[in-house]
C-alpha cells in the first residue's frame, strides 16, 4: 500500500496559485508552509526590486483569498504564521511598505496581529 498524501485547502491553493511553491516534505504542515512563505516574502521585501515587491503583492492576494474564504482553522493559520512572521521586524518604515503590499481586506487582520503581539 502506498502512503496517502494529505492535501489541505491551504496547500492546494498555495501550490496552484504560486509558481514554484512546494511543501518542503509530504508531512509539512499548513502552519510550516505559511511560515516559510512569509519568510520568502520578507527576503524579497529586503531585496526590494520591483519584481520582488510585485511577487510579495501577488502572494498577499493569494493569502487574502484563502483568508476571506477560509474557515476558522485557515484564518488562525494565516494570522499565527503568515502575518505573525511578517511583523517580526516591524517598525514605522516597514509598516507603511507592508500595508501597501497587502490587499486592503488583509490589512485589518495584519494590524490586529500587530496589536495582539
Amino acid at each position: 500500500m502506498g502512503t496517502v498524501k494529505m492535501e489541505t485547502k491551504i496547500k492546494n491553493t498555495l501550490m496552484q496559485w504560486i509558481p514554484g511553491i512546494q511543501p518542503a516534505s509530504e508531512d509539512e504542515s499548513d502552519y510550516d508552509l505559511l511560515r516559510r512563505l512569509a519568510c520568502s516574502c520578507m527576503d524579497r521585501i529586503h531585496i526590494g526590486t520591483d519584481e520582488d515587491l510585485q511577487w510579495v503583492e501577488d502572494i498577499g492576494k493569494v493569502v487574502n483569498l484563502l483568508y476571506q474564504s477560509g474557515n476558522r482553522y485557515t484564518k488562525n493559520a494565516i494570522e499565527n504564521e503568515f502575518l505573525s512572521e511578517l511583523i517580526r521586524e516591524e517598525c514605522p518604515a516597514s509598516l507603511k511598505l507592508h500595508m501597501a503590499l497587502l490587499p486592503r481586506e488583509l490589512r485589518k487582520e495584519y494590524l490586529k496581529v500587530i496589536l495582539e503581539n
